[in-house]
């Protein structure tokens, strides 16, 4: 379901329940008013009437300002009639008139009026000695309540309220209420519409969030700036969805590392498998020729014979020694056990004496372009093997009446020594598995006593430990073998 169907669906379901809420208390409001109001005002009338009564039977009867006044007073608060009379029916007090009061007031007997008996329609004795009557006026068919009670031995008291008001009163009150009522509903129901909308809003936008959270997409935040319990419930799914998201992350990234780790572990396997392999292949022959020509001499082979098995069974014995101690030095270079001792040296001289000792004895033209005072900061004797490994490398591989030569290239904090042979070129594709042992370029697998595919190896290792970096690259007319090592000038500085 769509955001918009779910907000207005959500919405439509709130407004119209707590409208129908509202409308069903406003309708039993106003049903209570018609059913209960006129009982109710009735029975607060009747206690009003009860209170009053008995409050006139406790005034001074000859006090007349006195009996005056508290009758006005409960006829201007309650609007009740009240008359106090003998058994005669002669009506000494009454506030029914306001000149009747006058003469009251003045204590003039010639004025007499009598006292109306009221036809009962119902009667109740109450406690004191108070009858409650409902009463209808003959003259007039009008209904009252009134109370009685009998103050002294010839005199009573009389309150009385017209029934009509009181159903005047509560129709009033009752049309008042339902006034109330309908403008509190309407009012209700703008913010009902208000309220629902607000509320809904935030509801189904958690919804969407949370189904795009299910399909692991943190990327949504909600924005609800509230402070109420949404407010809150919205701060905590956006802070369950950062979680989430930090979580997934770090799983991803530990599941990224640990293929790597797994990738790497396979790879590492498969180099020691193809060491194991390499190191089996290049020991095999010599010790194949060493028992073959072993036992020959255990027959006793002629004695022209014999001197060349022993020289094969020697020579044969000197490579497999060179091979194990090839293996052992790139072992220690590669586990850290040599370690470093770096010193300033001038390495111009080191190429000019490793190039006449390789190449004395071939017809390859030889010639040193570093600098003399070209001063580098490393270990020598680890130096030295990688220019011994990179000048055997370009003496192997440059025809007679070619050219090797040494070059620098001095930059802030780094010399970069490079060996240049001219010959054919190092295939690309091949270039990266020239560091790795036992590979050899030549693709013919023609056995050279001197050689193992072990010194690029040892080149990179030696790099690994100088923190340095090394390289090749094919060029116009042959290759390139570079490696990086410190000025010894920085250094020193140092």
């Amino acid at each position: 379901m769509k955001f918009k169907e779910l907000k207005n669906k959500l919405w439509f379901n709130i407004f119209i329940r707590i409208a129908a809420v509202f409308a069903a208390f406003v309708l039993v409001l106003c049903l209570s008013n018609v059913g209960f109001l006129v009982r109710f005002f009735s029975l607060k009338q009747k206690n009003a009437l009860k209170e009053q009564v008995c409050a006139v039977s406790e005034l001074n009867i000859k006090d007349s300002a006195t009996v005056v006044k508290a009758l006005s007073d409960i006829n201007e608060k309650y609007n009740f009639d009240v008359e106090i009379y003998n058994t005669s029916g002669r009506i000494l007090y009454t506030t029914h008139g306001s000149q009747m009061m006058d003469y009251f007031s003045l204590k003039n007997d010639k004025f007499i009026m009598t006292h109306e008996e009221l036809e009962p329609i119902k009667e109740e004795r109450l406690s004191d000695g108070i009858i409650f009557k409902t009463a209808v006026r003959r003259f007039d068919n009008n209904e009252y309540l009134l109370c009685t009670k009998q103050i002294s031995e010839d005199i009573y008291a009389e309150v009385r309220v017209q029934k009509q008001l009181i159903a005047n009163s509560a129709a009033i009150a009752n049309e008042f209420i339902v006034i109330i009522s309908v403008v509190c509903f309407l009012l209700s129901v703008l913010w009902v519409l208000n309220f629902a909308r607000k509320f809904s809003r935030p509801i189904a936008e958690m919804n969407e969030i949370t189904r795009d959270m299910a399909k692991l997409d943190f990327s949504r935040k909600l924005s609800v700036n509230r402070s109420d319990e949404i407010g809150q419930l919205a701060a905590s799914v956006n802070e369950l969805s950062s979680s989430l998201n930090t979580a997934l992350t770090d799983l991803k990234e530990t599941n990224a590392r640990l293929r790597s780790d797994i990738e790497l572990e396979r790879q590492l396997d498969g180099m020691r498998r193809g060491f194991v392999a390499n190191v089996s292949h290049e020991l095999k022959t010599p010790i194949s020729i060493i028992s073959g020509y072993a036992e020959g001499l255990k027959l006793n082979v002629s004695p022209e014979s014999k001197e060349e098995y022993c020289n094969t069974i020697i020579d044969e014995s000197r490579r497999m020694n060179r091979l194990v101690l090839s293996i052992l030095e790139l072992s220690r270079y590669e586990s850290g056990q040599i370690p470093l001792s770096r010193e300033s040296f001038d390495i111009s001289a080191l190429c000019a004496d490793c190039l006449s000792r390789i190449f004395a004895s071939k017809d390859i033209e030889t010639e040193n372009k570093v600098p003399f005072g070209t001063d580098v900061f490393a270990d020598p004797l680890q130096i030295e093997q990688v220019l011994k490994a990179y000048l055997e490398n370009a003496a192997a591989h440059t025809p007679d009446g070619g050219k090797v030569w040494t070059e620098s290239l001095v930059t802030d904090d780094t010399v970069r020594i490079s060996v240049i042979n001219t010959g054919s070129h190092v295939d690309e594709e091949t270039m990266p598995q020239i560091w790795q042992s036992f590979f050899r370029g030549d693709k013919s697998h023609k056995r050279d006593s001197s050689r193992f595919g072990l010194g690029l190896s040892i080149v990179s290792a030696i790099m690994k430990l100088h923190e340095k970096k090394c390289g090749v690259y094919n060029t116009d007319f042959g290759v390139c073998f570079w490696f990086e090592v410190d000025k010894a000038e920085l250094n020193a500085e140092e």
